[in-house]
């Protein structure tokens, strides 16, 4: 179920955290992301109390304008990171998807959404943009 994914105005759902972005959820102990149910925006404030605890993208998920051919996933049609994890979802490592669509604070105009329909929102919680601290984790 793809949708229209050359529109300007989608939103990269594992963004980098910076002021003005959209915070979307929260990495649990079990490693998933937890959606939230209404968006708060990251301000210089929460930004700095974050980075003292490590790196934000580790624990929380962002959201901001998809910067398209900015970004280094872009593959010039799509977004390079929406393919991979709907690829590795599919692998007999992969973990149970959801079975119900999670809350989602962006998904009217999230990019992965647009290009990849229910399917990628199933295995969304298992995107976790910083993932350097769940694979330290994996190799203790």
């Amino acid at each position: 179920m793809s949708k229209d994914t050359s529109k300007d105005d989608l939103a990269c759902p594992s963004a980098p955290c910076a002021p003005g972005a959209t915070i979307i959820g929260a990495v649990g102990g079990d490693g998933k992301v937890n959606h939230f149910k209404t968006p708060m925006v990251a301000d210089t404030e929460f930004i700095e109390i974050a980075e003292k605890h490590g790196s934000p993208e580790a624990r929380f998920r962002f959201s901001s304008k998809c910067e398209k051919g900015a970004c280094t996933q872009w593959t010039g049609t799509r977004c390079g990171v929406a393919d991979m994890v709907t690829d590795f979802m599919k692998t007999p490592e992969a973990p149970q998807k959801a079975q119900i669509l999670p809350p989602c604070v962006i998904r009217g105009t999230c990019r992965w959404y647009a290009q990849s329909g229910d399917d990628i929102c199933l295995s969304c919680a298992y995107v976790v943009t910083d993932g350097r601290v769940a694979a330290a984790a994996d190799n203790c």
